[in-house]
């Protein structure tokens, strides 16, 4: 979906209103059972769909829907964003005359590397209040447009699987169990809140499924067919959709644009019906991509016309198309007999479902969603939250004792990126300052000179992100660099070099970027370089030459200061890479078209057999930790067996400041015939906070079941025999490696792709 023509120039909505507020409170209707809130749902749904004119049924499917003037039901609009924040404009208290913008976390590939469930879940119940609290602030007759629901088209949970996908900025990482985790706790907070009667905020996983191509190599996403093995399907790509309704409980579901393995996702029944809704029983509703419906006749050719490609998606359960397909040609669809009036009444009674677990047909006055109001916005708890959040995803990747820095000194701030604002925010984001500006977002560069109290900040860009040098700019940062004790080298990307339809060819510094680095490093200055990024970057020998290096990704409003303070040691660093950071010559060993995961050589830490220059899970700290197992709760497990092995590791802090120790938990198979390829596989992960000398015991939980199945060629999900290690990575490395056998071959679940 690309949204990016409303970000931001939204204009103060000053007339305010809740959504809705005549449904079923006017004579005409509120004695219609749709309407008695001492029915049941599937009563109250039946009764509404049933009473729908048909000539309104296709325009009630499109994400802008129609208006049902004979029942006083007003348009809704299903699309709305809210991937690290509203995706809305500031608004103003018509009473107070208060004007408050959404808060703006860090992006999902920064969010993960703190690798904090809890925080997961606070971003998005934090999310999920300021969007009814905004909600309730619009304008609904004149704003009725794209983000004036409550039902959020977020989180995006696909697969980092290849670092040139423009979209990676969106997503947890390259891992399935981490990105399940997230999906499951950031869609608990969005969904759940003080009402236990109401959904708070509709979560919609999205790209359902294996969708990581934009524009490659004259390939879209608007016409990709994803060929993709059916191990792959089992054991990555659909691992976090899974969790996402099963554990997450998420109501919404948007399938992709690409097809897989031949069917356009939009109308693919196997995986809407047969996957998502029997296998799974995913009890809400299925919107398509924005344009989706269309791709599949007009990308994929997959249908001859639009009442085809219409009537193709509503059977295989796609209820909701972001776009016009549906809205123009479904009545064709209906006089050709290509799809029934029951097969619209049945996509209608999820979307009126969804709309009646909002609150949107019962009494507003009492529900306590419609009452929030401008103080639930951009709180000064969402704003310490989204700060803790930026503190708790910057990665120490290198440090040569350079870090962290004293104040006092005088520092060169050098870089394309040292006066970033909107780049800090990554893609998908609201409004933020009032003025409809990002003035208000405080600057790298700004943020060092502040926390370098007693000392002098010496500044020159450089070049921009994407642009080039001269010879005037590249003497301006080694002058600075020259004058200078320490110097910090911001640089990294942008939304014009990675964005939704726009990959990468290079995953390297970009322009300049590098050439002015190495000026700068060949002066043998202590120097730090930070990368700002949601893809990863490659380095190359800039790795080595660099004698510090933080990546610290989108990390949202606060950003800035957070980087400030892991610099100065004021936070002490503590995430975790949640994805692989490959040599520069990867891009040219693989093709990005290419979905599966072991060809060579190999993608993410499951299965990539090159020397990554920073590995999954890498991350360092300020202080010291020692790790050791201190306990295993069994040698040998049968395949069959429902039990969990616990591992007890004891850890240490044995020098450095008070600061949090994240270890995660890994397995993997010892020359085993029947697992050939997979190196390791994440099974559980989980943090301590220690001050120096103290000691706590961290029990990991391997769920035979759940943790060890391992899906074979025909996508038969196994739980193998024989030996297995377990070990435990802690920013660092391994650590504390243990072993444990596997008796007999027990079959978990069968292929249901």
């Amino acid at each position: 979906m690309l949204r990016t023509f409303i970000v931001v120039v939204l204009p103060h909505i000053t007339i305010a209103g809740m959504l809705w507020p005549k449904v079923c409170t006017d004579s005409t209707t509120k004695g219609m059972p749709f309407c008695d809130m001492s029915l049941d749902l599937d009563a109250r749904v039946a009764d509404y769909v049933k009473r729908l004119p048909a000539e309104l049924k296709p325009g009630m499917m499109s994400n802008g829907a129609s208006a049902v003037p004979s029942l006083n039901i007003p348009m809704y609009q299903w699309g709305s964003e809210g991937l690290h924040g509203p995706l809305l404009g500031c608004v103003t208290d018509p009473i107070t005359n208060i004007t408050k913008c959404p808060t703006s976390f860090p992006a999902a590939s920064a969010s993960a590397t703190s690798y904090n469930d809890t925080l997961f879940q606070l971003i998005g119940r934090a999310i999920g209040v300021e969007a009814r609290a905004i909600n309730n602030l619009r304008n609904h007759t004149s704003q009725n447009v794209y983000g004036d629901g409550l039902d959020y088209w977020s989180p995006t949970i696909n697969m980092q699987r290849d670092p040139r996908w423009g979209r990676n900025q969106e997503v947890p990482g390259e891992d399935p169990i981490l990105t399940s985790r997230y999906a499951e706790n950031y869609i608990h907070g969005l969904q759940e809140g003080e009402d236990p009667d109401h959904v708070q905020i509709i979560a919609t996983c999205k790209h359902f499924i294996a969708n990581s191509l934009e524009n490659w190599n004259g390939v879209t996403r608007h016409n990709f067919n994803a060929i993709v093995p059916d191990d792959d399907l089992a054991d990555y790509y659909s691992v976090a959709f899974k969790a996402c309704v099963t554990q997450g409980n998420a109501l919404g579901i948007m399938c992709s644009y690409n097809a897989v393995n031949g069917i356009p996702m939009c109308a693919n029944t196997k995986w809407l019906q047969g996957t998502l809704r029997d296998t799974w029983k995913f009890p809400g509703y299925v919107t398509s991509d924005c344009g989706a419906i269309s791709n599949i006749f007009n990308g994929h050719g997959y249908a001859k016309d639009a009442p085809t490609a219409a009537a193709l998606g509503v059977k295989a359960g796609t209820d909701c198309d972001c776009g016009s397909v549906y809205k123009n040609s479904l009545d064709q669809a209906l006089n050709e007999s290509k799809v029934s009036m029951a097969d619209l009444d049945q996509a209608l009674s999820r979307l009126a479902r969804m709309q009646m677990k909002l609150g949107l047909f019962d009494d507003k006055t009492k529900q306590p969603y419609f009452n929030y109001g401008i103080d639930k916005i951009d709180s000064a708890e969402h704003q310490q939250l989204a700060l803790e959040a930026s503190k708790q995803s910057i990665v120490l990747l290198k440090n040569s004792g350079i870090l962290p820095l004293k104040p006092g000194k005088t520092l060169a701030v050098v870089g394309p990126q040292l006066n970033a604002t909107e780049d800090l925010l990554s893609n998908y984001h609201g409004a933020r300052c009032a003025d409809n500006s990002f003035n208000c977002i405080e600057t790298p560069l700004s943020a060092i000179q502040k926390m370098n109290a007693g000392g002098k900040v010496l500044s020159a860009m450089g070049c921009t992100p994407t642009g080039p040098t001269t010879p005037a700019s590249i003497t301006d940062v080694l002058s600075a660099a020259r004058a200078a004790d320490t110097v910090v080298f911001v640089g990294g990307i942008n939304q014009l070099l990675e964005r939704e339809g726009l990959d990468r060819i290079s995953t390297e510094l970009p322009g300049n970027q590098s050439a002015l680095l190495q000026a700068v490093l060949a002066l043998k200055k202590p120097t730090v370089l930070v990368l700002i990024n949601g893809g990863t970057i490659s380095l190359g020998p800039l790795k080595d030459s660099a004698p510090a290096i933080i990546d610290a990704f989108y990390g949202g409003e606060m950003a800035a200061e957070a980087l400030a303070s892991v610099l100065f040691g004021e936070t002490n660093p503590s995430g975790r890479m949640a994805a692989t950071v490959y040599p520069p010559e990867y891009v040219n060993q693989i093709p990005l078209t290419q979905m599966a995961m072991k060809v060579p050589p190999g993608r993410t830490h499951l299965y990539y057999t090159g020397n990554p220059e920073f590995k999954f899970g890498d991350g360092l700290s300020y202080s010291t930790f020692e790790s050791s197992l201190q306990s295993q709760s069994a040698q040998t497990v049968e395949a069959s067996s429902a039990s969990t092995v616990t591992f007890t590791v004891r850890v240490t802090h044995t020098a450095g400041p008070s600061g949090k120790h994240t270890i995660l938990a890994m397995w993997r198979p010892i020359n085993n015939s029947q697992i050939p390829v997979l190196r390791q596989k994440l099974f559980d992960y989980k943090s301590v906070f220690l001050q120096e000398g103290e000691m706590q015991c961290i029990v990991f939980e391997l769920k035979v079941l759940e943790s060890l199945g391992v899906a074979d060629v025909n996508g038969d999900r196994y739980v193998n025999p024989g030996h297995y290690e377990v070990f435990f990575l802690d920013g660092k490395g391994e650590v504390t490696p243990t072993h444990f056998q596997v008796v007999g071959r027990h079959l978990i679940e069968e292929y249901a792709f």
